[in-house]
């Protein structure tokens, strides 16, 4: 069984290239193309908006193979059209990541909080769940702080809380 799914979002030719008149090289692709030679031939591309961020889901302990998620990689190869996918030995990929850009200061001072309530069908009053994160941005590997407020207006006992990220 394979759970992966290959799917191209953007494809153009590079060489002989379609760059237009008004495209200018960025100063690293000037310097390669002076360090390469004249069989250079630079190119850009752009995500579209709404390709998700690349993510990787962790393997549990047993798990063996490929890791699951969303992988990007920029593939070039040699062909005699641009409908040609190219041999194996004449193809090269560099896989990249596409990732979020979270500013490091927001407008609003209101912290991330989410509430619910749950009534009971053959007993009066609710249960309420209130939980406020301490700050809105976390990074990768950083605790994530919550409070957690529970008001039991009914005659049910709350034997456990689980929270899961």
């Amino acid at each position: 069984v394979k759970f992966s799914k290959e799917m191209t979002i953007a494809s153009t030719q590079v060489a002989p290239t379609k760059r237009e008149k008004g495209d200018q090289l960025t100063p690293i692709q000037e310097k390669l193309v002076k360090k390469m030679g004249p069989n250079a031939f630079p190119f850009t591309f752009s995500f579209p908006e709404m390709a998700p961020c690349s993510v990787t889901l962790q393997a549990g302990e047993n798990d063996e193979g490929k890791p699951l998620g969303v992988e990007y990689f920029v593939k070039c190869w040699v062909g005699n059209n641009e409908e040609d996918k190219g041999h194996k030995r004449s193809t090269v990929q560099l896989a990249i990541k596409k990732l979020q850009f979270a500013p490091a200061a927001r407008a609003g001072n209101r912290l991330p909080s989410s509430l619910i309530s749950k009534g009971f069908t053959f007993s009066s009053g609710k249960i309420s769940l209130e939980v406020t994160l301490d700050k809105e941005i976390y990074y990768h590997g950083e605790k994530i702080g919550a409070n957690i407020m529970i008001t039991n207006n009914s005659r049910k006992q709350v034997r456990n809380i689980k929270v899961y990220v």
